[in-house]
């Protein structure tokens, strides 16, 4: 019994360190600007804890595909178009598509949103409610969509195309006949591609790629 005393104070000790060492569950890690995406029959609502529900309302004809939010970004793909939600400045943005435009992947980030098409590669950045396109060549495909933090890229058979959410547009690196991808990999503020004969490197507050060979 004496032993178990004298080592109590040791383990209060630790235990309250646990609990001083231990994030909390609290709004910081939810984030002031998390958002919910709710579809319905003729509409698409936002909601952010910045304020009460922003609306666009859907097309006749227009249906929803799929919706997701996360972190500061909501996003919605309908028959029609790509919404992107900026929480930061409380707006819907959109981008129409094509005719024949089909849409691929997607990945939503808590900043940004990168999709692509059988014809076109589009971001979207929520801290200006802006999208960005660039066009696929003829024989162009993406391979892979990857992301994280503030800066995401899209691996073609042709190039690389850098996108983030403080620069605007996309930056490309084009691959030579012989390169193939091996590995993509990436941090919050850069990623780095791998390839057969050299590494480059696209950060998210950088105007284009660098190459280590």
């Amino acid at each position: 019994m004496r032993r178990f005393l004298v080592h109590m104070p040791a383990v209060i000790i630790v235990f309250v360190a646990g609990l001083l060492l231990t994030p909390s569950l609290s709004q910081s890690q939810g984030g002031g600007g998390q958002v919910t995406i709710t579809p319905t029959t003729d509409k698409v609502i936002a909601w952010s804890a910045a304020g009460g529900g922003v609306e666009e309302s859907l097309q006749p004809g227009e249906s929803v595909v799929t919706s997701g939010a996360r972190g500061h970004t909501g996003f919605v793909q309908t028959s029609n178009r790509l919404l992107g939600f900026s929480s930061g400045l409380r707006q819907w943005r959109e981008v129409r598509l094509g005719v024949e435009e089909q849409v691929g992947r997607y990945q939503l980030l808590p900043f940004l949103i990168l999709a692509h098409t059988n014809q076109q590669v589009h971001g979207f950045q929520e801290t200006r409610g802006h999208w960005t396109s660039i066009a696929l060549g003829p024989s162009e495909t993406v391979s892979q969509l990857r992301g994280q933090g503030h800066v995401a890229v899209a691996i073609t058979n042709e190039r690389a195309l850098g996108f983030s959410t403080y620069t605007g547009g996309f930056f490309d690196i084009a691959w030579t006949p012989q390169e193939r991808v091996l590995s993509v990999d990436g941090s919050q503020n850069g990623m780095v591609v791998r390839t057969s004969s050299r590494t480059v490197i696209f950060k998210s507050q950088s105007n284009g790629w660098t190459e280590v060979r």
